[in-house]
């Protein structure tokens, strides 16, 4: 097996050499089944972390949308003594309720997906 000589000003190993996994990866190296089998792990493992994220992210902007429609409509329905909300912070969650923009991300999020 040939290893690689470290250059000649590099006097120390570097702080990965003793680490028991690059000592595995270092033993693996000739075996590229193994190698490639480590590569898919960690694939795998990234698009679970990143489909966590998309869950997240789906229901933070669910969770927004369905209590900027409740607010919205409760301040409507509830009697006057009941609104907490002033004429123009009323106006902009009507704005972003009706203009779709939130509805649009949530929408989209789901649908790109639910198709992979």
């Amino acid at each position: 097996m040939n290893q690689p000589v470290p250059p000649p000003e590099q006097s120390e190993l570097p702080k990965w050499s003793k680490d028991p996994r690059a000592k595995a990866e270092e033993k693996n190296w000739p075996n590229e089944e193994t190698l490639n089998g480590q590569k898919a792990e960690n694939d795998r493992m990234w698009l679970k972390v990143y489909g966590y994220l998309v869950v997240g992210v789906a229901i933070v902007f669910t969770v927004l949308f369905v209590l900027s429609v409740l607010s919205w409509a409760i301040h409507h329905i509830a009697p006057e003594s009941w609104n907490w909300l002033n004429p123009d912070q009323l106006s902009k969650i009507q704005s972003i309720i009706f203009s779709g923009s939130l509805g649009a991300i949530v929408s989209s999020v789901f649908k790109n997906k639910i198709e992979k």
